[in-house]
Order: C-alpha cells, then structure tokens, then sequence
C-alpha cells in the first residue's frame, strides 16, 4: 500500500485535489476486489493547521492532519490555487514544506502547486510542467528550473508534476499504473470514464489570443497587416518591407521583441485561424487549410501534430461547437 499526503490550503482549486482522490479511491475499490486484501492507497489530507479548509468554490474539506505530523509518505502532493502566491512568500510555511518533503519518498505538484514546490528550492535543477498560463512565470521566477509548458504531466527522478487542473487526474493515472501496472490503470480509467493517455499536450487547451501579446507595440501593425488575408503566401522578405527594414534586420528586431523568428510566427499565426475556424464551423480541414495559409491539407496536419499533439480532426472533436 501507498500513503500519499496532500497538502490542502484555503483557495486551493478543489479539483486539484478531488481528481487525483478520485483516482486512488477508484483504484482502492478495484484492487481490492481483486485482491480481498489491503488498499491499494491511503490517501491523508493535511494543512498548515488541521480543520476546514474553505476551497475557490466555497466548498469547505477537511484537512484531518497538521502539516509535519506523523510518519513521512510515498507520495507528498502540492495542489494548485488562488493563493499561491501568498503562500509562496511564507518562508515559515515553506521551511515546513520543505521538511515535511524530506520525509517523503516522491513529491508531487498538481498545476499551480508547481510554485510551492519551486519556492522550497526542491525544483532546481529539475524539469516540471504546470498549467499552461503560468508555465512563462515560472520559468522567469525559476530560472534554474526547466519548465516544458506543453506537457500534461512529467517525470524527473522522484518528482512529478501535472499541468493544470484535470491534469492532475492523468497524472494520478500515470502513478496508478507505475505503481500497480497498465492493466489496474485501465480499469480505474474505464470506471471513471478517462482517457488512460490523453491525446496531444496542453497547448491544445491554451489561448491563441497570447500570440497577439507576443509581438507588442512594435509588431502589432504587421500582425494585423498578416490577419488581413492570412491565406495569401508572404514571405519574410515582405513582413520586412512592410516594416520598413533590411530583412537581416528585421528578423533580428522580431526574434529579440517576440523570442521566435518571423517565419515561425506566421506559422503560429495561421494555426490560430486554423483553431478558430474548426471550433466554429463545419468547413473541411482541406478548405481551412487553404484559408488558414497552409495550403494543403497534409501540412495542416502536419502543423497541427508538431506544435498541438493532436490532428485537426481530433480537435475539432475536442472543441468543435458540432455546427
């Protein structure tokens, strides 16, 4: 059997914690009519001060035991919430986490819950992922730690982290199966009705409307100059007259004001397109692919499984409004 401890705070995102709970509970109840014997988990929610913890929803939860007390776990998770940051700046709190860790075999982060682990100083060095609208900022406060913000959940020695939200359910899925097998993560992943592996990373799930911020003051009239007809074929050489520069130049001017090269842009640029017109009409991929720029269907599928993970059809599966 696995103790896993996690860490609850007021604010913290309830699904944070319920998605990974639900997981073991799931595998509690199949194990065990495999086995008659022991749980497969015991799960122990604790907080800074055992009692009710009031969640973003409102809902309250029990936090059953004092951060620190009793034995050390298998598993120590760190969810996410509104109140990160706060917590963050607690150096008492995160001396307190940082031991509690030290006791613990493996340690966990479910979203947000990337930065309380990161601010223990127990991240460096290491790899982790987190929800995909905070993975900049924690790279920027962590510069010492390699953050992969398209990956839905990642491995670095005893550590793990998930991106967000529901994340923290496929990463409690990966456990399941590294610690009991493929089979019993499948049967908990066929009772609660989830992919055992979800298709594609996170950027799936992100904004496109980032890309837009990206450029700044200095791009934002090429960009819409682009948006214009972004079906027509441009070529760097024309972004770079179109903003009055020397090509060599430009390419320079946007690397440094947007960390990509213009070509890489426009390719972003035309995804975007993509994205929006495969949620909200019912058009082929081979028309999109023509108004989106790529101008064969195969280089949109190509685009769409190189940056998103997933094809065109599956997205639209995923995010499509069925018109």
């Amino acid at each position: 059997m696995y103790n896993v401890e996690i860490f609850i705070y007021d604010q913290a995102v309830g699904l944070d914690i319920m998605g990974p709970l639900e997981v073991f509970a799931a595998a509690n109840v199949i194990y065990q009519q495999q086995t008659k014997g022991e749980p497969a988990y015991r799960v122990v929610l604790s907080a800074h001060k055992a009692g009710l913890i009031t969640l973003s929803s409102g809902v309250q939860i029990q936090a059953t035991r004092s951060l620190g007390r009793g034995a050390g776990s298998d598993y120590f998770m760190l969810v996410g919430g509104f109140d990160f940051e706060s917590l963050c700046g607690d150096r008492r709190l995160m001396d307190r986490l940082r031991r509690r860790a030290a006791r613990s075999r493996r340690l966990v982060s479910v979203c947000t819950g990337a930065f309380l682990l990161a601010a223990t100083g127990l991240l460096e060095g290491k790899a982790c992922t987190t929800h995909w609208g905070f993975s900049q900022k924690l790279a920027r406060e962590y510069p010492n730690i390699n953050v992969h913000p398209d990956a839905i959940y990642i491995q670095d020695g005893d550590t793990y982290s998930s991106a967000g939200v529901t994340a923290g359910i496929d990463l409690a899925l990966a456990l399941v199966e590294q610690d009991y097998g493929v089979q019993l993560a499948m049967e908990v992943a066929r009772s609660l009705v989830l992919y055992l592996r979800r298709p594609g990373g996170q950027s799936q799930f992100s904004s496109p409307l980032a890309l837009r911020q990206s450029v700044g003051a200095s791009f934002s009239a090429l960009h819409n100059w682009l948006l214009e007809d972004i079906s027509r074929a441009v070529q760097v050489e024309q972004m770079a007259d179109y903003c009055c520069m020397s090509p060599r130049h430009f390419a320079r001017r946007f690397a440094d004001e947007t960390g990509m090269t213009p070509a890489k842009y426009l390719e972003k640029l035309r995804l975007e397109h993509a994205r929006e017109l495969l949620e909200s009409t019912s058009q082929t991929v081979e028309s999109i692919a023509l108004r989106s720029g790529f101008g064969r269907e195969e280089r949109l599928r190509r685009t769409f499984l190189k940056i998103l993970g997933v094809s065109p059809s599956i997205y639209r599966q995923h995010f499509g409004v069925g018109v």
